[in-house]
Parts: C-alpha cells; structure tokens; sequence
C-alpha cells in the first residue's frame, strides 16, 4: 500500500499513524475472526461487486487458499470494523465460512478512514462512481469537512478561477491549493475535471445502478442522462445498451435519434443574450462599487448563483 499520497497534504503526525498502522499490518500475525462479528465502516466504501468476481476469488481460495487476510480495527463493544478486504469477506460468505483470517488493528477511525482511503484511492478496478465517491471521501477527510461542503468549496474556486467571482478568503485559497494537489496526487487529474465528474451524482438512479454493475463510463452515463426527463425511453436505451453492448458512438446516435428535433433545441441557448449582458452589466457595477458593498455584493450574486447551479443539476 503506497502512503505517499499522503506526504505534503496531511499533518505529519497522522501520516506517521498511518505509516505505523501499515508497518503493523505487514509483521503482525493474522488471527481467525467470526465474520458476523465484522462491521461495515461508516465512510463509502464500494457500492457494488460483481457476483461472478466473487464466486471467482471464492474457487481460487478454496484451491489455495487466502493470500492475503482482511484487515480490520478492534471496536470497544467487542466488534471489528473492517477497514480492507470486502470482497474476500464475500468470497469466503460465499463458501460458507463462519471465519476469516484478519490483522486487528487497534487504531482509531481517522487511522482506519486513511488507510481505507489510500487503498481504495489507488484501486484500478474501481467504476467511475465509487471513484468519484473515494476521491470526494479523501477530500473531506483532509480538509475536515463534510462533502456537501468540500464541493459548494470546490465550484466556488472554480468560479475564482473561472473568472466568475473576484476574491476568495486566505483560507479558500489554500484549500484550494490542496485540493488541486490532492486530485493531482490521486488520480493525475485536476479541478476542471473533478467539477465536471460531480455531474454523476445526479444522474437517473437507474444510470447509478448501470455505473455500478456494468462499468459504465462517466461519458456513456451523462449521454444517457439527457433522456431524463423521459424515463421510460431512457430505460428501454439502458436496456438497449446492456443486451446489445451499444459502443458510445451508437448510444449518441440512439440518444440524438430518440430526442429528435428536441436535440437541436437543447443545443441552442435561449439565455446566451441575457447571461453576456448580465455578465457584462455585473462587471460595470462591481468596478464602482465600494470594497465593504463589494463583500456583501458577492455574497448575494454567490447565493443566486448555487440556486442556478442546484437548478441545473436536476436536468444534468
């Protein structure tokens, strides 16, 4: 397990419990558990697995047994929480097995949510989703934050940046600042496409479920999105495009094909005029204004702009 992601973004003394956590899962030897003893954490975890990975991970344990055991934390009450291994625990459910090997750590739930993270953050097979959910999770255990904030937090820098609003405090700025670095860190991407990525939380649940069991791309789901606001045809594409394993071309042409003269309306905006004259007059208005109206300008544009946001989201 790689703890670098961790260097330069987290206070040195958590990432030495962290260190240490992991040095002790490594020479500690593990212990047979009762698995109805082992709880869920509390953070996001995996939202779904596919069955047949499991019953695969089960035959090779029964024909060579674990290779790795899970690991979890020593809970007051006599429990564990499970900090790694999910699906070794559906393997050996699966097997029927009252028992599993596991290292116990006796940590607390920042140490077993950093480790957790760090495992799930650098994790290839997860869908776009648990993705998004893992690097929202890591933000809001850096920052200390819960993630409704981390992301009002995240649009209003990309506002900053995007030349919508003037200032931000010192404080939003070296938050921002580490949270560039971070997605930097976990995934090699930046702000732009963490704020586009947030659009996945809104999509139809039924598109969720299809991220989730099929692996749909983030692309593919927003595609199947704009049929929305017409749910059964929607259903019967995402039917479509499971039974067919429809390509992302022929889902674009099925999407434009099922929207018909409604995709050309949706492409034009009846607004265009009214936000660049809007722009333009906010601009005019905020130069002649005093600093201390300035502050309070800002705060009253800002609340109108997130009821927009929030507005939009429900269509996205």
């Amino acid at each position: 397990m790689d703890t670098g992601i961790f260097d330069d973004v987290i206070s040195s003394p958590k990432v030495k419990k962290v260190k240490k956590a992991i040095q002790t899962i490594q020479e500690v030897k593990p212990e047979e558990i009762e698995i109805s003893k082992i709880k869920n954490p509390r953070f996001h975890d995996r939202s779904y697995v596919n069955p047949e990975r499991v019953a695969a991970l089960a035959e090779n344990i029964q024909a060579y047994g674990l290779a790795q055991p899970i690991v979890v934390r020593r809970l007051p009450d006599g429990s564990y929480e499970r900090i790694i291994g999910y699906i070794r625990i559906k393997a050996f459910e699966y097997l029927k097995r009252d028992r599993i090997p596991a290292v116990i750590l006796d940590v607390d739930e920042e140490t077993a949510l950093a480790l957790m993270i760090s495992e799930n953050a650098q994790r290839e097979d997860l869908n776009d989703y648990d993705k998004l959910m893992s690097h929202l999770e890591y933000l809001s255990f850096i920052l200390d934050m819960e993630k409704e904030d981390v992301i009002r937090l995240a649009r209003k820098i990309f506002n900053y940046i995007s030349g919508n609003i003037k200032e931000l405090s010192p404080e939003e700025r070296k938050k921002g600042q580490l949270i560039e670095k971070t997605l930097q860190k976990l995934s090699g991407t930046n702000l732009r496409t963490f704020i586009e990525r947030l659009k996945i939380l809104n999509v139809a649940p039924e598109i969720k479920e299809a991220i989730r069991k099929h692996g749909w791309s983030y692309s593919l789901a927003i595609e199947v999105n704009k049929l929305r606001g017409m749910p059964e045809k929607m259903k019967a594409l995402i039917k479509e495009i499971i039974e067919n394993d429809l390509s992302k071309k022929e889902v674009q042409h099925r999407v434009r094909q099922i929207l018909g003269e409604e995709a050309d309306k949706r492409i034009k905006n009846p607004f265009k005029e009214t936000f660049r004259d809007l722009n333009k007059r906010v601009s005019q208005v905020y130069r002649k204004l005093p600093e201390a109206e300035k502050r309070k300008v800002e705060r009253m544009l800002e609340k109108k702009l997130q009821e927009i946001y929030r507005l939009l989201e429900k269509y996205e």
